[in-house]
């Protein structure tokens, strides 16, 4: 639609005629929607230029509609900031401003602060000296603003609590707050009522002033906080738990005790998404997030935990990962005890996860790791591994290959004499040079199986019969063909009814090869 209405042989100035004249006995507000879908573009300054250059007609439409200007982005230069601003009437305005934007910053905010009392939603990214850099904001006539989102990213400055909306409390229509390294002073700004709050490396946040926003928005949707340093329970009293019934999303990046005291303090009924990250130099054992049982949080997480069709472990370097439905840990650089702190975080989810938790399997990615099978046989156990990803990352230095090695020994007698027994899908994201200890290990786990399997006393013991192998379904470079002839003989390895993938292609045994 946009770029029909910009073909014209109409001189600029003139008046349109012929089948151009009919767009234009359109009703005008007509024809501003019309104008406003072509102006939803990245390159709006130039769209809505070339608009007012067809006609007459069409250059008064846009200079003289309002709303056509009141996105003033720092980006399209000071001279369209200049001409937007006197342009927006009694409108309201969004500002963004970013590091790269080719303008000054005192200019930029000098221009726009002319009606700071129209500021509805402001993004500004900052780096260096705090100084003059919140022109406006500092003010208490910015008393229409609804959305907030500052980013300063050289907090080595070092500066006192930055007292906003002129030292008093932020405007009653605000409802979305995004900090990030911005030394706010959030106890005089008495924020309430948001919709959300990110908080990421905000230096002077104090516990009861998180608290004291929660009780205060009680339709929150999202809650993010992050690296706060002072965010601490140290002191700090819940009384009546917080009830936020419409909390969607929420992610705590903290301290073990300040995750667990969050999870005491909250109770979201609502909640659908829940990502915990935490940094093992804390000296709190990871498990002890939910230890002692966080009181009342057991319905909001049978709900998070409901959701899942299976259980993912991630095992990266430097993270851990663990997906349970809509709840995701993340242990930050695990040291040597990593795999321990994954197998005690996961034991505390099943105690939540009640009888439908022991239905559920186990997808573990080992990606460019490289465990022993003691490691591994953490995971020997309920909930049992059902899927293996191997990972090799070009960039590192460990593969997989002592795991590759582990699927073809036997570890101990009875019910789980084999390194996860129920084993059904391997997805091979790796070298092909190491092709050959896969093979070896799968002739070692099947061929033995299948010797004994009739009449065997053993048959217990024997693990199950791969369903898949996938070779290279993850995006990674070509490291060589797998052949037909190689194929085949995985298919007959793992028992004459693996489905053998290559890129995500299903390998057509039947079919004769041209």
């Amino acid at each position: 639609m946009g770029p029909s209405l910009l073909v014209t042989g109409c001189e600029p100035g003139s008046t349109c005629v012929s089948h151009r004249a009919t767009i234009n006995r359109l009703p005008q507000e007509l024809i501003v929607i019309i104008f406003r879908i072509c102006l939803n573009s990245v390159n709006r300054v130039e769209v809505r230029t070339r608009l007012t250059l067809v006609c007459r007609i069409w250059n008064a439409i846009i200079e003289g509609t309002p709303s056509f200007w009141t996105l003033i982005q720092a980006a399209d230069g000071i001279q369209n900031a200049r001409n937007a601003i006197t342009k927006t009437g009694e409108l309201p305005i969004d500002l963004t401003l970013h590091l790269e934007d080719p303008v000054l910053v005192d200019q930029f905010l000098a221009v726009v602060s002319e009606k700071v009392s129209q500021w509805r939603s402001v993004e500004f990214t900052f780096d260096g000296v705090l100084a003059g850099f919140f022109s406006g904001l500092q003010a208490s006539a910015c008393h229409s603003l609804e959305k907030l989102r500052l980013t300063w990213y050289d907090s080595s400055y070092r500066t006192a609590p930055l007292a906003l909306f002129g030292g008093g409390p932020a405007p009653d229509g605000l409802k979305d707050v995004y900090l990030y390294g911005v030394p706010a002073d959030l106890a005089r700004m008495q924020l309430s009522k948001l919709s959300s709050l990110d908080l990421i490396d905000v230096p002077y946040v104090e516990m009861d002033d998180i608290l004291l926003i929660l009780r205060n928005s009680p339709t929150l949707t999202t809650l993010h906080l992050r690296g706060c340093g002072r965010l601490h329970p140290l002191g700090a009293s819940v009384g009546l738990p917080i009830i936020l019934g419409s909390l969607k999303a929420c992610s705590f990046d903290l301290s073990v005790p300040s995750i667990h005291f969050l999870l005491s303090a909250i109770h979201a009924p609502s909640l659908d998404d829940l990502e915990l990250t935490v940094d093992t130099e804390d000296s709190f054992p990871h498990s002890s997030i939910f230890t002692p049982p966080v009181p009342g949080f057991g319905p909001t997480m049978e709900r998070l935990l409901s959701t899942a069709k299976h259980i993912e472990l991630e095992i990266g370097d430097p993270d851990f990962v663990i997906t349970f439905g809509g709840l995701e840990i993340v242990l930050v650089s695990p040291d040597a005890e990593g795999f321990q702190y994954v197998r005690d975080v996961l034991d505390r989810l099943m105690d939540y996860s009640g009888e439908k938790g022991k239905e559920l399997k186990v997808h573990l990615h080992l990606d460019s790791v490289d465990p022993t099978i003691e490691e591994l046989q953490l995971f020997n156990r309920s909930p049992m591994v059902e899927q293996l990803t191997l990972t090799e990352e070009l960039w590192s230095g460990s593969i997989p290959i002592s795991a590759t090695e582990a699927l073809g020994t036997r570890i101990a007698a009875g019910q789980h004499g084999w390194l996860f027994p129920e084993l059904e899908f391997i997805d091979w994201n790796m070298n092909l040079e190491n092709i050959g200890e896969l093979e070896m290990a799968l002739e070692k786990r099947y061929c033995a199986a299948q010797s004994t399997q009739q009449g065997s006393a053993e048959e217990n013991q024997h693990p199950r019969l791969l369903k898949e192998l996938r070779f290279f379904s993850e995006d990674m470079p070509e490291t060589g063909p797998v052949d037909m002839e190689g194929a085949r003989r995985f298919h007959v390895l793992a028992g004459g009814a693996t489905k053998i993938f290559v890129r995500n292609a299903l390998v057509d045994f039947d079919t004769p090869e041209s």
